[in-house]
């Protein structure tokens, strides 16, 4: 008996096995045998229970809120039971077939096509597609290739890679095995799988460690244009930028930002110029025109810097409609000016707020941002409807979720920072939503509006309410000038003018004139044409790396009525003529619209509000105590006195920066308060958050409260004070409340501080103490 227990234990281990292996999504791809831009897929499927199976490919994915159908592009599909049998598959639609014998179903098999290169059309972008390019590059975004059975997109899929030993598997997945010519990876779900892109091709990569959080760049630049040490370099700072504004640590230990740079020479399917990126929780992929690098620079730091912070929306923060996305029908969560507007502000904000980029050019940003919105998107659709149908209906204002939505998040953040005299702005709120949801709970649409409430002011969920849910546009000069900034919709000036062209580097590398033609009176007298490559100006070769230099340069020189001249290569039959364009210089008159500027006599609170904003606070500063009337803090008495003061008064704002002056910073409060139950619970308060708690109660009803009695126990610059209270809410109206509160005093720097502060009411059950019922 004893020796049969072996078999048995064996026999048992690989049934559980056999059990465990078919109870997932087995997938296997030959990235060596790509014909005619296509590749097959091989599946050995999950047990299915029903008769029927559909087979599904996504109809939309998470990210481009747009239709994708990727099934246009999957052909071919057979399925067959155990024995090889083949059995019947009928197509439903775009997007799913249907397997009958379902019972018996052990393989699917279908063919993928390129869409990179396909002539079909179509609606997916270039960074949610997919691309075989044998002997070069392999993108795959994970939804164009793979797909699941309706019913268990919740089962484990494993993928098993066959690849070129001279490729390299760019993604922050950790392959569960591999070799040379072998990769081999597992996830939890579906959602999971369609989370990771993968780009194959010969390694370009670099790695920068920021903090807890290492961080893959890798690239596919066809002509070796732009490499991923170059990349690497401008994203460290960004990165560890990134790291303070979060709070000292990124929100993932791995993270890789995966670049495909298209071959002028090549053409795709995608409309001309159409590029851009997608994010995923560890990754982002980006698709964009090669050019020289210097060029693409700036473009690439800030689409880099927008997709990294998704991380903490959507990815983190997000609605049910996000985190339990149906791949097969468009339902959008109403709130995209969170997920996408959030996220393009602080994309921008990091830059200005670690010194990555001036504040002149952060107000030009935004001030960009109101005229696109402005000019291009209707400003009286309630943003919560466009997010909502911005799939279908509404998929024309779509962009404008990049425009107004950051401008929302710009006038929160300002209108955060006022209410809070400078203690607590939008990435505040980011992270206090972060902690109630979190990475694996999701919020219902209807509530958002009123947990930010909670979470910080009323006045934030009227905002909301107006200008997001509302038609009402937003008064850009009122929530601007909170923070000392100025707002005109309309200044013109005179300037020198280099002809109003649009200069970029040429297929060759070149700097030329660029589409859209549309030069002005000078440009016309100079005789630009477009296409016309540009050497030089006044003297000064220009190129690529050079252009705003030189432009800052001669700009800086040039004189009313002078020569100006640009030395040029034109084409004329066939071949590269050069040339020189002269003109007397002159001043032209150029309109600023919307522009955003620093006032130059920017009021105390303004002041307070634009410091806060805009520039970076070490951890004290952060919580700095603003400067105190040296009376109300000289003495015991004196602090006892003012923090009943500060507080008392009919209804109407207090004021709160003498109310903050009284505190150390990092100081805490806190109240214990009844269970309905009859349990005691301490509720932890911060300066900051009794503002927010008690402010909204004050500037609607008077509240007085006074001192009854007091206990002080003193030893040197150390004190703690037992002080006895009541309220009434009018002067001398009835007492609504009595109680104790318990003060721990700290003398430092020559004044007393409150270092924490914690009461209990009184009840029935518990009196107040007789000898502090007197003063």
């Amino acid at each position: 008996m004893n020796r049969t227990l072996p078999v048995l234990i064996v026999n048992l281990f690989f049934l559980s096995f056999t059990a465990i292996s078919q109870n997932m999504y087995q997938y296997s791809v030959n990235l060596n045998k790509i014909e005619n831009d296509a590749l097959k897929v091989d599946l050995v499927t999950p047990v299915v229970k029903n008769a029927t199976a559909v087979f599904s490919i996504p109809k939309i994915i998470p990210g481009t809120y747009s239709i994708a159908d990727y099934g246009n592009f999957i052909s071919n599909v057979k399925a067959w039971d155990k024995s090889g049998k083949p059995l019947p598959v009928t197509k439903l639609n775009e997007n799913q077939w249907k397997i009958r014998n379902a019972t018996k179903l052990h393989r699917i098999s279908y063919t993928v096509d390129d869409i990179y290169d396909t002539e079909k059309k179509h609606k997916i972008y270039p960074m949610a597609a997919t691309s075989f390019e044998e002997g070069k590059t392999i993108v795959l975004n994970m939804p164009g290739v793979f797909g699941f059975i309706e019913g268990l997109s919740k089962l484990p899929f494993r993928i098993s890679f066959e690849k070129p030993a001279a490729f390299y598997a760019s993604t922050s997945l950790e392959p569960i095995s591999g070799n040379q010519t072998t990769d081999v990876f597992q996830v939890s779900n579906v959602d999971e799988l369609y989370d990771y892109p993968i780009m194959y091709s010969k390694p370009d990569t670099a790695s920068v460690q920021v903090g807890n959080c290492n961080v893959l760049v890798s690239v596919y630049s066809p002509n070796q244009q732009i490499h991923a040490k170059e990349i690497a370099g401008w994203m460290s700072d960004l990165l560890d930028a990134a790291r303070q504004y979060l709070g000292g640590k990124l929100p993932a230990n791995k993270y890789a930002f995966i670049y495909y740079f298209s071959d002028p020479d090549t053409k795709h399917s995608f409309p001309a110029g159409l590029g851009g990126a997608l994010e995923h929780t560890t990754s982002s992929f980006y698709y964009l025109g090669e050019a020289p690098a210097e060029y693409l620079k700036n473009v690439i730091v800030d689409m880099s810097s927008h997709e990294f912070f998704h991380i903490i929306t959507p990815l983190t923060i997000a609605s049910k409609e996000v985190k339990e996305f149906n791949f097969n029908k468009a339902i959008i969560s109403k709130h995209l000016w969170l997920y996408e507007g959030v996220t393009e502000y602080t994309s921008h904000h990091v830059q200005v707020k670690y010194g990555l980029n001036t504040v002149p050019e952060f107000l030009a940003k935004l001030s960009d941002k109101i005229t696109n919105s402005r000019t291009h998107f209707n400003d009286s659709l309630a943003f919560t409807e466009l997010s909502k149908n911005s799939a279908e209906k509404w998929a024309p204002q779509y962009g404008n979720v990049y425009e107004k939505g950051a401008l929302i998040a710009a006038c929160l953040d300002i209108y955060l920072l006022h209410l809070s005299n400078g203690r607590y702005g939008l990435r505040n709120l980011t992270y206090d939503l972060g902690v109630r949801y979190g990475r694996n709970r999701y919020f219902n649409d209807e509530e958002l509006f009123d947990t930010i409430a909670e979470l910080t002011y009323p006045e934030i969920k009227e905002f909301l309410i107006k200008y997001v849910a509302g038609p009402t546009p937003i008064p850009y000069e009122y929530y601007f000038g909170l923070a000392g900034i100025k707002f005109l919709p309309k200044e013109e000036r005179q300037i020198f003018s280099f002809g109003s062209i649009s200069m970029a580097p040429n297929e060759k590398g070149v700097v030329s004139i660029q589409q859209p033609f549309r030069p002005n009176e000078f440009g016309k007298k100079l005789g630009y044409k477009a296409g016309d490559e540009l050497y030089a100006f006044n003297g000064i070769a220009v190129t690529p790396q050079t252009l705003n230099e030189v432009i800052d340069e001669v700009r800086a020189g040039m004189k009313e009525g002078e020569p100006f001249t640009v030395k040029i290569g034109r084409l004329v039959n066939n071949k590269i003529d050069t040339l020189v364009l002269s003109a007397p210089t002159m001043k032209v008159t150029v309109t600023d619209l919307n522009k955003l500027s620093p006032m130059e006599n920017a009021t105390a609170q303004q002041q307070l509000v634009q410091k806060a904003w805009l520039t970076v606070q070490d951890a004290n500063q952060l919580h700095e105590s603003p400067p105190a009337n040296p009376a109300d803090v000289a003495s015991i008495d004196a602090i006892i006195r003012t923090i009943y003061e500060v507080i008392s008064g009919p209804a109407g704002e207090r004021n709160w920066q003498r109310f903050y002056s009284l505190f150390l910073p990092g100081a805490q409060m806190g109240a214990i308060s009844g269970t309905p139950s009859g349990e005691a619970v301490f509720k932890s308060l911060t300066p900051v958050s009794y503002q927010k708690t008690s402010g909204a109660f004050f500037r609607k009803n008077g509240f007085f409260e006074e001192e009854l009695g007091r206990n002080i126990q003193q030893f040197g610059n150390v004190a703690n004070v037992q002080s006895s209270y009541q309220f009434r809410f009018t002067k001398d109206g009835k007492i609504e409340q009595r109680g104790v509160n318990f003060f721990t005093l700290v003398k430092s720097k020559g004044r007393w501080w409150i270092s924490n502060l914690a009461w209990q009411n009184e009840n029935k059950d518990l009196p107040i103490p007789p000898d502090l019922e007197k003063k």
